[in-house]
């Protein structure tokens, strides 16, 4: 053999379990850190899209409509558009006051508190409402519930590439990292009411500090992967015998096939293996039976918490709708409107005194029971509520007892309450004169409103009674009207 030529056993090993570890670490950190980030990405993803869906399930949609309809008013009618990229600039600042009213509009605090609430609970960002206009390539702040940085409504994000959704089609999840807020995941979900689209909300959730940690994270499995590689180096260099080769290359090849195989969330590539060399390989097969073992769990890991955050916030999902729903009618229960009226009380003491309550009352329940049996008197709840919310269309309506309902007025409803009072009382009488209903569909109610008064009510209380005893006056007039 050509001396010149000869290249020592010793030294291919070297230089292959150098190659070998090399392969390895790098296809290790690769694989964990690409599936780290494919799962922490998506997680966060149906996070975002699921908060914005469950949050616009609890908004009220009229005074989004309102809030938005103001906001888009003035924007049409404003000739020159000032875009945020001019934020502080005297034109900006002037096209900024012309919509200094909107942030005086209760709906606009109701939104702001809402939203804030929402982030605490969630530990999101941000959460605002925006109103997209993909010809101009204008998408227009409606309202912002950041603590911080908030944009004032009005504001205008104008640029060409960016998140433009299909008019009322929800936002997938989108992941960007932009100079000033850094990595941020962004999804929205439409707002409908009444069948009509109005406008986006979105949710913003910050990845600066997961994408750190995950970076960390890749940093030190690097390093355990390089302290991994110099010692099984130092036991190879010991060895130069021929019978090494062939379990090296065994090696070898599964490295370089590692991630070739099926994308499974997990591999065994490693735990398969059977070499007995009683030496430093076998050692070698030992760390990387550890290390696969170790990834693995990593990984079952993150996929464990994956799965048992879907299914809480699922549970969690399904168990606040059944708190505030009524079985019977389908509409929210005595539960949902002690939590309107909660709500109701801070609106009272922030000054809010747009609002009333009207109490309905169906009659001759407990007669229609004893005389058809109960499942027609849960025939004329049903018939009493289709008909309460069908006149109230603009308000909350609540089941608060047996035969008892209340609305809360507000916007139209409050507005033109006397009209749709009559109107109630028309559509009963006109139910009661037709002889082609059954009797528990001939139905009968009383209904009282009463709005409140700054001057004389303090509470939700005083407002509540006040209806009640109107109602029950209705009740009684109507029993009078009867035995004469």
């Amino acid at each position: 053999m050509n001396k010149e030529h000869f290249i020592s056993l010793k030294i291919k090993i070297t230089i292959g379990v150098i190659a070998i570890c090399a392969l390895t670490g790098a296809l290790a950190i690769f694989a964990v850190n690409r599936i780290a980030t494919i799962i922490i990405d998506q997680e966060y993803s149906d996070r975002a899209e699921q908060i914005a869906q469950a949050v616009v399930s609890t908004l009220d949609t009229d005074s989004a409509q309102e809030l938005n309809d103001a906001v888009i008013s003035i924007y049409n009618g404003i000739d020159n558009v000032v875009p945020s990229t001019e934020w502080g600039t005297d034109e900006w600042n002037a096209y900024i006051a012309k919509y200094a009213d909107i942030e005086k509009m209760p709906a606009y605090t109701e939104f702001v508190d809402q939203f804030r609430e929402y982030q605490d609970i969630y530990k999101v960002d941000c959460i605002y409402i925006m109103n997209y206009k993909n010809d101009a390539r204008h998408a227009i702040y409606i309202v912002d519930g950041d603590y911080e940085d908030a944009c004032p409504p009005g504001c205008v994000d104008s640029f060409e590439d960016g998140i433009w959704p299909d008019i009322g089609e929800p936002i997938r999840a989108t992941l960007t990292n932009e100079e000033i807020y850094g990595r941020l995941v962004t999804a929205g979900y439409p707002i409908y009411n009444n069948g009509s689209f109005v406008a986006t909300l979105c949710v913003d959730i910050s990845m600066n500090e997961i994408k750190a940690k995950e970076h960390n994270y890749v940093i030190i499995t690097a390093l355990a992967i390089l302290a991994l590689t110099i010692l099984v180096l130092a036991f190879a260099l010991m060895y130069a015998s021929r019978n090494l080769v062939d379990p090296v290359k065994t090696l070898s090849d599964t490295a370089a096939n590692y991630c070739s195989q099926s994308n499974e969330v997990v591999h065994h590539s490693f735990e398969k293996l059977k070499i007995d060399t009683h030496d430093e390989i076998a050692q070698l097969l030992a760390s990387m039976k550890q290390m696969e073992t170790d990834m693995n769990t990593n990984i079952n890991t993150l996929i464990d918490t994956k799965v048992a955050l879907r299914e809480t916030e699922a549970k969690a999902n399904t168990m606040q709708e059944l708190a505030v729903k009524d079985s019977l009618t389908g509409i929210r229960n005595k539960m949902a409107y002690d939590r309107e009226a909660e709500k109701l009380e801070k609106d009272i003491e922030d000054g809010f005194n747009e609002f009333g309550l009207a109490m309905v009352d169906l009659n001759f329940l407990k007669r229609i029971n004893d005389t058809y049996g109960h499942e027609k008197g849960n025939i004329s709840i049903r018939r009493l509520c289709m008909l309460v919310c069908e006149i109230f269309d603009h308000s909350p309506v609540f089941r608060i007892g047996g035969d008892e309902f209340i609305v809360i007025l507000k916007n139209h409803d409050y507005r033109c309450t006397d009209e749709l009072v009559k109107s109630f009382n028309d559509h009963l009488e006109a139910v009661q004169k037709d002889d082609t209903l059954k009797p528990w569909e001939q139905i009968s109610a009383a209904i009282g409103y009463y709005k409140f008064d700054k001057t004389v009510d303090k509470t939700m209380e005083d407002v509540f009674k006040k209806a009640d005893m109107a109602m029950y006056e209705r009740k009684a007039a109507m029993k009078a009207e009867r035995t004469e």
